[in-house]
């Protein structure tokens, strides 16, 4: 009887052990329009056309290299307006209200790839909103630092 308890043991936690590596697609993203909604696992996230953005904010010491979606393709897909106001969500349920037209005027993108690598929940990942701030000097505004919503989880349309 301690045999089969212990093996049975083992093999549970074997599979404990092995479940994030058994290739269970977890939603990551989920965006609302007030038509419909769409939830996106890192994969398919990482599937879409990806631009590459290598900019400096306020939280990177340097020129860093970010690339995931653009913004703009995502709310294209989801047939949402230029005029539209998007609430961004974190993971801690900070939020900040972003016009849609940035994503539209600018090459914002929905970083999933910082220097080439996915981001830990600890590196702001695993979605982190990155506008082209390098490129464009009207960005360096405390406005724009404010929509920079790492650990994003959620974007909401009104």
């Amino acid at each position: 009887m301690m045999r089969i308890k212990r093996t049975f043991l083992t093999g549970l936690l074997a599979l404990l052990l092995a479940a994030p590596t058994l290739g269970y697609a977890q939603d990551i993203l989920t965006v609302t329009t007030p038509d419909r909604t769409e939830s996106f696992t890192l994969e398919e996230i990482l599937a879409m056309p990806q631009t590459t953005v290598v900019t400096k904010n306020d939280y990177v010491d340097e020129a860093t290299t970010f690339q995931g979606p653009a913004l703009r393709s995502v709310l294209e897909g989801m047939d949402v307006a230029r005029g539209a106001t998007l609430k961004m969500v974190a993971l801690n349920d900070f939020s900040s209200k972003v016009p849609a037209a940035d994503a539209f005027e600018y090459d914002v993108i929905l970083a999933v790839l910082l220097n080439g690598e996915t981001m830990s929940v600890r590196d702001k990942g695993p979605i982190w909103v990155i506008y082209p701030m390098d490129g464009n000097p009207e960005l360096h505004d405390e406005i724009y630092n404010d929509r920079l919503v790492w650990q994003l989880k959620s974007i909401s349309v009104d």
